[in-house]
């Protein structure tokens, strides 16, 4: 073991002095020398589970950083502890040495203590943390713009109207009940770290395009955008459950660079079966579930891009700056199972929850600290006093490809592309 406060052995006589010395700093100084041997053995856990939410703020002297930890324990029981350190207001505090930042997805073992606040309230405090299996929260955005800015809304939620028609293939209207429990995993999954709402503002008869309305359609007869007077019908790859289009600002000069105006939502009843639990009259042999689907479609639909490279897709960097893989490259099990997936089963269900990488994104792209204040509709870039010069806008679609032109080594996962 290297000791590297012990002087050599030459110098003898002065160990003493030295390492009485070394000690009075590392006291005065708080390095956290930890004693050796079987007084200094780690206390057991008290408590094992998975981390659901965390939520972190100042004390009310605004001297510490405080992060309230919502941890699912092994008994399925919820838990609140209490960690000191986090992140607020752009600052970040942590102690060291001392318990590693928890964060959504961590399986961990802590050890906790008792405690009570200055005023006396109960407290349930973290003393030590070993993550056992931390969580996967590489994430990857939508963009860059031209000058390197990644997507996102300005206000507090991003409102959807949803196709008044709905699908014939589903019965009842359980299509739109599907449509109510996607956004609700969304919003309700993000609340503890993120303001970012999806706010659903009632059904429409509107098409698909830039008008700053966004809309989510249902394509029964034709996986077409329609014709208009100086173009043609634009149809989508058969492969493709469900396209998002997404306009945003792309102006360096303008300040709203970045900012998504509009995003449209169109699911394929044409070459798939929109089906909810399953159930559907639709005709074509692969089933594809709404929820599904539209839990993907939702995380493009808030600024978040898939999780490897298609092929013909550009190289792109994850939060990190790590290059994005290859679908055919990997079989990571945090990638080719996450919700931002490229590829989607027949009848698959797994992507309507969330994963660790999808909550972290949206906590960190829209984290609660940033919270505007207000839920608006969009105001066309130009309108306005506080707008910049009207800029371009950039058209980006977003395309869940499916089964059967895929590539021989993604043909093999049977998996559908979005």
């Amino acid at each position: 073991m290297r000791r590297p406060l012990a002087a050599p052995a030459r110098r003898t006589r002065h160990r003493s002095a030295a390492l009485s010395l070394a000690l009075s700093l590392s006291l005065a100084l708080g390095l956290g020398l930890v004693a050796a041997g079987p007084a200094g053995a780690a206390p057991a856990a008290d408590l094992t589970g998975e981390v659901v939410a965390t939520r972190a703020r100042w004390t009310s002297d605004g001297g510490r950083i405080v992060t309230e930890v919502e941890v699912r324990g092994a008994d399925g029981r919820m838990h609140t502890v209490s960690q000191l350190g986090g992140r607020v207001d752009g600052l970040a505090m942590r102690i060291i040495p001392g318990p590693p930042p928890l964060v959504v997805g961590d399986q961990v073992a802590l050890v906790t203590r008792a405690g009570r606040t200055g005023a006396g309230a109960a407290v349930t405090v973290v003393e030590a943390a070993t993550i056992t299996i931390p969580a996967r929260t590489d994430f990857v955005r939508t963009g860059p713009t031209t000058s390197g800015r990644y997507l996102r809304w300005a206000s507090g939620c991003a409102q959807l109207a949803v196709d008044e028609t709905g699908t014939n293939q589903v019965p009842g209207d359980g299509e739109f009940a599907a449509v109510d429990a996607a956004i609700a995993t969304w919003n309700d999954g993000v609340a503890a770290c993120s303001y970012m709402t999806i706010d659903q503002v009632g059904r429409t008869s509107g098409e698909v395009g830039r008008d700053f309305t966004n809309v989510l359609l249902f394509r029964d007869q034709t996986w077409c955008r329609p014709a208009v007077d100086d173009d043609p019908a634009r149809c989508y790859d058969s492969n493709a459950a469900g396209v998002t289009t997404v306009t945003f600002v792309d102006d360096p000069d303008n300040e709203r660079d970045g900012e998504i105006v509009d995003a449209d939502i169109e699911l394929n009843g044409v070459n798939f079966s929109l089906a909810v639990a399953g159930a559907s009259s639709g005709a074509a042999p692969c089933r594809s579930e709404i929820g599904n689907t539209l839990t993907h479609e939702l995380g493009h639909f808030l600024g978040l891009e898939h999780t490897c490279l298609a092929p013909g897709d550009p190289a792109r960097i994850d939060d990190e700056g790590a290059a994005v893989p290859s679908c055919a490259a990997t079989s990571d099990p945090a990638i080719v199972e996450a919700t931002m997936y490229n590829y989607q089963d027949c009848g698959e269900v797994k992507k309507g929850s969330l994963e660790a990488d999808d909550l972290a994104a949206i906590c960190a792209v829209y984290p609660l600290a940033d919270d505007p204040g207000q839920c608006e509709a969009v105001e066309e870039p130009g309108a306005g006093c506080c707008s910049g010069a009207g800029g371009p806008l950039a058209p980006l679609g977003h395309a869940l490809l499916a089964l059967a032109a895929l590539a021989p080594t993604l043909r093999r996962r049977r998996r559908g592309r979005r």
